[in-house]
């Protein structure tokens, strides 16, 4: 469904036992027993596309984008779903580090909310590039949602960074996607999810040539450190945590993309439905063992009398 409203009254009516909601639809539900949300391992970013635009080539300007944005802000009163504000790549609950801790938890960012820093960088950049306007235009999906974020996107950077103005295309998810992949954008708001439990479902996508790098970034320290883990390190899990430490580290100190928030969902799932397991790489759900139990009361969540 592309309208989470939609969705909220398909499950008002009984249709569906389980479903997404917008961010408005929260609210009115906050008291529901069916209102869940949950924290997925994907990572939503800027694509800042120096292919196309010769200022993205300024790692200063890069740096600005990120530290204009006030994320928290934004998964608050824009999502309002359950994302949280992310300054890294590798989304929390993606993979564990040696030690037990979550991989991301590692991880040192400097790409954190921060406008007096980013105003710095900004002068930074213009004296560099010699130049003191800039017009962009960001690419998002033709959803009432999307529009809704782009515009706290645009307004942000445009308060922030003085002589930035950002126009707003929205365009349909198989448009938006297809000019990423031929480069043509100059920003695109994107997002990526693990397919396995690895920092590597995340870095290989920024790696020199990989389909999903469409941002003109290339940088072949980067590239050897990811072949190294993925080669002669498998066998030794110390070195090849730090080696992704470090390639981590490194793509966000050069700043190719913007990381914006790690996405949640809020769900309306009918207290009926039991066994529902949800799954932070891979399948989404499993289902296998799903039952519903009559003897839950769908309105209130409790045992009926």
């Amino acid at each position: 469904l592309k309208d989470g409203q939609a969705g909220a009254s398909l499950y008002d009516t009984g249709s569906v036992d389980d479903t997404t909601i917008s961010a408005e639809q929260v609210d009115k539900y906050k008291d529901s027993p069916a209102l869940f949300k949950r924290l997925l391992s994907s990572t939503f970013f800027l694509k800042l596309n120096q292919g196309q635009v010769d200022a993205f080539k300024n790692e200063d300007l890069r740096k600005a984008f990120s530290q204009a944005i006030d994320k928290q802000a934004y998964v608050n009163s824009v999502l309002n779903n359950g994302s949280a504000p992310s300054d890294k790549f590798t989304a929390e609950g993606t993979a564990k580090a040696p030690n037990g801790k979550d991989f991301s938890e590692q991880i040192h960012s400097d790409l954190t909310y921060n406008p007096e820093k980013a105003k710095k960088n900004f002068e930074k950049a213009k004296k560099e590039l010699k130049q003191d306007t800039f017009t962009f235009t960001l690419n998002t999906e033709d959803t009432p949602a999307s529009k809704i974020s782009a515009e706290f996107i645009k307004a942000q950077i445009e308060k922030n960074l003085p002589g930035v103005t950002i126009k707003i295309q929205q365009l349909p998810f198989k448009q938006r996607v297809a000019r990423e992949q031929s480069e043509n954008y100059e920003i695109s708001l994107s997002g990526w999810g693990p397919d396995y439990p690895d920092p590597m479902t995340f870095l290989t996508i920024m790696t020199t040539g990989n389909a999903s790098n469409n941002t003109g970034w290339s940088n072949e320290e980067y590239d050897a450190m990811l072949k190294e883990a993925n080669g002669n390190l498998l066998q030794k899990e110390d070195e090849r945590n730090q080696v992704l430490i470090d390639a981590e580290q490194l793509l966000l100190d050069e700043a190719p993309i913007a990381p914006i928030y790690q996405k949640g969902e809020a769900h309306l799932t009918n207290p009926q439905v039991k066994n529902l397991i949800y799954h932070s790489s891979g399948g989404d759900t499993s289902l296998k063992h799903v039952y519903i139990d009559k003897r839950i009361d769908r309105e209130t969540g409790k045992k009926k009398k």
